[in-house]
């Protein structure tokens, strides 16, 4: 029931994006601007789900089981310093979906009973969200063929690197098996995969074009990457969330990607963003070209 209910939904998203006018570089957002939209041209949706400061007076804190409701501080203005930075070197920008939304009233990297805690009034910026999100995707596949989903947060973990995750657990990348069929079904790019079949579930999280190894090539630690292929066992490290599973899932056979947790100091600090932008942008110019065959 839920896959016929997604499906519907897609199909009717689908047919609004192409029945509206899109302007690239334009801001869109609901009435309360609680949720924005700024409508790219590139082949990379970046959304930003836990960034938002506005707090409801009259709206509950969410406290059902599970609820985590701190704030990925600067996480906002680091996807902004991206935007720019594409503008600044390709004169193109990403599709960025972000909430304004304190996560203390909805958490839109979680399903929606335990991102709204049951507080209908939430469901509407929970949708809304989304909704954007799958209008991006079809607006990205229609002119690219695929597309790279990034969603992007912030730690406060002791060591300071990027955490991307590829859906895989810490100690399911210590055994990494790129024969795994498992391990590669379960993966954030086992679209790419099942579409080339060249490729392998080891290069695309530690190889030398690995998205990890490129930005560790720029100065930004990260795990997984050839450098760093995998946690320690004392080390915290987060694999990834309801928005990653969605959007790289097999309902969305063109999309693949991967989420960001970044760190504080020397990324998302205000000395940081603009030095870690540029470089994210001439990593994902590299990115594009190795696996999505586009040339900036």
């Amino acid at each position: 029931m839920k896959f016929i209910k997604l499906t519907l939904v897609l199909f009717l998203i689908s047919a609004f994006a192409h029945a509206q006018n899109w302007e690239v570089g334009k801001t869109y957002t609901d009435n309360e601007k609680w949720t924005e939209f700024i409508v790219g041209d590139l082949p990379l949706i970046i959304s930003v789900p836990h960034g938002g400061t506005i707090n409801l007076p009259d709206a509950p804190t969410r406290s059902c089981k599970g609820a985590v409701t701190v704030t990925d501080s600067r996480t906002i203005e680091l996807v902004k310093e991206i935007e720019k930075a594409f503008l600044e070197k390709y004169k193109a920008r990403p599709f960025i979906i972000i909430s304004n939304l304190s996560r203390k009233h909805v958490d839109h990297n979680r399903d929606i009973d335990e991102g709204t805690c049951g507080d209908k009034s939430m469901e509407k910026p929970w949708h809304q969200f989304h909704d954007y999100i799958d209008t991006a995707v079809v607006l990205a596949t229609k002119k690219f063929g695929k597309a790279i989903y990034i969603d992007l947060h912030g730690h406060g973990h002791t060591k300071q690197r990027l955490e991307v995750g590829y859906l895989l657990k810490a100690d399911e990348l210590r055994n990494l098996d790129a024969k795994d069929n498992q391990q590669i079904a379960k993966s954030s790019v086992a679209n790419l995969l099942a579409n080339d079949k060249k490729l392998d579930l080891e290069q695309l999280l530690v190889g030398p074009d690995a998205f990890g190894t490129l930005i560790a090539k720029e100065g930004f630690d990260a795990v997984p990457s050839k450098q760093d292929v995998a946690p320690l066992e004392e080390d915290k490290y987060f694999n990834g969330g309801y928005n990653t599973v969605r959007y790289t899932s097999s309902k969305y056979p063109n999309i693949f990607g991967w989420q960001i947790e970044s760190n504080y100091k020397g990324v998302r600090d205000a000395a940081g963003r603009p030095v870690f932008a540029k470089a994210f942008v001439e990593v994902m110019a590299k990115y594009f070209k190795t696996y999505l065959k586009t040339s900036l």
